[in-house]
Order: C-alpha cells, then structure tokens, then sequence
C-alpha cells in the first residue's frame, strides 16, 4: 500500500506540503487517504470516523487509518476523531468529502478557513443534493474541486467500464452475445456502452425506461445519478415488466424501488440493497488501485484549484460553481 502511494503521490505530482486537511475514513481503502495526504505534505491530517454500527465499529476504521500512518512513520501528525470540532474547522485548508463528513453544510462551511477548499472525490456532475452546500460554499468563497475521473492519470474510462462487467459476473450473465439496455442520460454512458460491446454484448443506450422496446432483454442496465426518488419506480419497472419480463435489471448507480420490483417480479442485481445514492458496488471491489488513484486524484485536484491555476475542459481538476447541477439528471 505505501509503495502504491508513494507511486501515485509522484505520477500525480501531488504536493501539500503546510496544508490542514481533514479526511473521511473507514475500515476499507478510504483509511489510506489520511496516510496519501501525510506522504504528499501536509502538516496535519485529522481523521473522521463513520458512526459505529452493529455492522462496523467505529474502532475499526480508526485502527486502519492509524496503522497504514504509523507503517509510514507519520502517525504523529495524524489525530482521528468522530467529528470536526471548530477549532480543525478553523485551520482546515482541504476538507475532503466522504461518508463521514457527509452532509458539508452550511454551519460547518461558515467555520471553515478563509483558504480552503472542500475536495470531491468524484466528478463534479455526479455530485448528489445535499452533499455539500453549493450556495453556502459560493457566499463564503469557500472553493468545491472536483476531479475529471476519465483523466488517463484517474483511469475511469477502465474502471467504470470493469465495474460493471463485475456486477454482470455476479449475477452469472455472461456478455458475450447478450442483448442489454443501458438506461443512461450521463457522461458515463459511452464509458460503459464501449465496455460492454468490447465484451460481446449488444447495447442499446436510452435515457428513460419508458424508451425500453419490447425484446428478449437478457439486461437492463441503470445508471442514472440518483435522486430523491428511485431512478426506476413503479411506473419504469411496470413499463420494463412488459417490454423485457425475463430481462435482470442490474443497478449500477441510481436507486431502484426493490419493492415494485418484486411485485412485478422482476429480478434485481445486486440482491443485497445497497446504500441509498450507492454504486451497485463499491469501487474497492476491483483492488486498491481505482481508489487509491481516485483518491489521490481528487487531493491533487484540491491543490489545483487552491493554486488558482487555470483549468480547462478535460484537465484532472474541475470545479463546481453553481447550484443549478442539482437541476439536471
């Protein structure tokens, strides 16, 4: 693990050398981003743990997070907490985005340091309502960065495209020859579609589930950024019922009511639930690699936008300036 750091840290050129940065963390490859953001520079790291659950202990996450810091001789600049008191809020120049800090407010922005950035760990279009106060963010001059996942240094063209061939293993169907609809109004279409066909499939592309003709479908596909309300409902799984009975319909990203499903009974891939506004699966499913570039990617987009260098369209480093991305799909 710390010689995949220590090799995304130079690939990206990733310096923070004198930042504050506060993380998110958890019992997986989110524990290494306190010890990637130790490595590349900075000053103090503090990290923050999910709430303990039946299911996963606070205990956990914190223990992986110290362990990989203290394997790099750093832990003495690492502190873990269960959350952002005002004084880290204060001097924080990098607040990284995660399931633990999730939702970043308006009380926390207000708090935050006068040269600081909150740091998405994802594109700035999948950004989801309530993830992070924009307007807030906007008022205060408190930067959003974003990083281009489909920047050859990220990779995303790979493993968004080798995701979900993993979820079609899954659920035991293979590619070759199989005729599947991708439901899919969002840049991560073509990554996907190409993936697919590259595999031996047969896809058609269509932005709503109403689209769907009838056909023996082995798969319909979704993947729409999620919403307030499932991304296929009653309505979308009645109309894919009668245009493709047999088909499974695999989440990929955007929620599915699991419910109606049943009622018409439809097959749905995963079989677990996962998380509201959840991929399908995770991304550490395909190894360390994906996330740790991901992660690093999305530091090293933070330190761009704090610079204030340029950015242009297809550069690692994007920026989110506007409410108006909760508005479209």
């Amino acid at each position: 693990m710390l010689a995949l750091i220590e090799e995304n840290i130079r690939t990206f050129e990733l310096s923070l050398s004198g930042m504050r940065v506060v993380v998110p963390v958890d019992n997986g490859l989110l524990a290494a981003t306190a010890t990637i953001a130790l490595m590349a520079g900075a000053s103090a790291v503090t990290a923050i743990t999910p709430p303990a659950t039946r299911f996963q202990p606070a205990e956990e996450a914190a223990d992986a997070t110290r362990a990989l810091a203290e394997a790099a001789g750093l832990a003495d600049a690492l502190s873990i907490e269960e959350r952002i008191d005002d004084e880290t809020c204060r001097t924080t120049n990098i607040l990284v985005n995660g399931p633990s800090i999730r939702p970043i407010t308006r009380s926390l922005i207000e708090r935050m340091h006068e040269h600081s950035a909150v740091a998405l760990l994802h594109e700035a279009w999948m950004t989801l309502t309530g993830e992070v106060d924009v307007e807030a963010c906007l008022e205060h001059e408190v930067l959003i960065s974003a990083v281009n996942e489909s920047h050859p240094l990220v990779g995303g063209r790979e493993y968004q495209s080798a995701l979900c061939q993993a979820l079609f293993r899954d659920a035991e169907i293979p590619l070759e020859d199989a005729d599947i609809v991708l439901i899919c109004d969002n840049p991560l279409s073509d990554n996907l579609e190409q993936g697919l066909r590259r595999a031996g499939a047969q896809v058609a592309v269509v932005a709503h589930a109403n689209q769907i003709f009838e056909h023996s479908w082995d798969a319909i596909l979704l993947a729409k950024r999620p919403h307030d309300e499932p991304r296929l409902g009653i309505q979308d799984l009645g109309w894919i019922a009668k245009s493709a009975p047999n088909a499974t319909v695999i989440q990929y990203w955007g929620d599915v009511d699991r419910k109606a499903a049943r009622y018409f009974e439809l097959k749905v891939w995963p079989q677990r639930t996962p998380g509201k506004g959840q991929w399908g699966l995770p991304l550490d499913t395909l190894g360390p690699t994906p996330m740790l570039r991901r992660i690093t990617g999305g530091l090293k987009a933070a330190q761009t936008v704090l610079a204030g260098q340029p950015i242009a369209p297809g550069d690692l480093a994007q920026t989110l300036t506007s409410p108006d991305i909760f508005n479209g799909d």
